[in-house]
């Protein structure tokens, strides 16, 4: 589809978003991320492309401003607390050359938002994906999407589930499929990170769940 809207919920430094500038035709793409740093990086790198609009925001069930723990690798940091003793971060505190207790380098409270709020506010009637990266907040940001969904404004939700217990909480696929499944959206692709519990350091996947009446599955 040409110009599509888009929605990067966990934005970090940008990954998504280029690849969704070198998938899709003139997307309209509005990034959400909490860190101030990776957020000000976000800045540099597209400031100036008119067609991202760029949100230094966290999104969840409800606005609120909240803790939210900041790590050595960025990609990690979440509202959901580390599991100290696992096999994932001995390698990632090693990879940073921090011991366990210095991988969260700090807390800050963060504002958060909804989806549903933001749609309202910014008069947006329909989102073609909204992509969810959020270290074990999806199901939060889910929530806090259910107008949304329940009334057909989004077509396509690629979101990532955790099945290991790196943090103080995993996922299952129906602790998320609550959310979607009974307004007329289907599991339809996944891409998995190691493939079981019992071999890596870390067991997760991405996953696409569309629209049914808007694809004809």
């Amino acid at each position: 589809k040409k110009n599509p809207i888009i929605f990067d919920i966990g934005a970090n430094h940008g990954q998504s978003i280029e690849r969704f500038l070198k998938t899709f035709d003139h997307p309209k793409i509005h990034a959400f991320e909490p860190n101030i740093e990776e957020f000000e990086e976000l800045k540099k790198k597209f400031s100036l492309k008119k067609n991202i609009v760029l949100n230094n925001l966290a999104i969840g069930d409800k606005k609120e401003n909240k803790e939210f723990h900041l790590t050595s690798h960025s990609g990690n940091s979440s509202f959901i607390k580390l599991n100290p003793n696992t096999e994932w971060i001995n390698i990632r505190t090693k990879q940073a050359g921090v011991d366990k207790e210095n991988y969260i380098k700090r807390k800050e409270n963060v504002n958060i938002d909804t989806i549903d709020n933001y749609l309202t506010l910014n008069n947006i009637d329909h989102v073609d994906l909204i992509k969810i990266d959020t270290q074990l907040y999806e199901d939060k940001v889910l929530q806090g999407c259910k107008n949304t969904i329940k009334n057909l404004k989004v077509d396509a939700i690629e979101m990532e589930i955790v099945f290991s217990d790196v943090y103080k909480k995993y996922f299952s696929f129906s602790d998320l499929e609550k959310y979607l499944t009974p307004y007329n959206f289907r599991f339809a692709a996944i891409k998995l990170h190691n493939n079981n519990l019992f071999s890596g350091s870390i067991f997760f996947a991405n996953v696409l769940y569309l629209n049914k009446s808007k694809f004809n599955i």
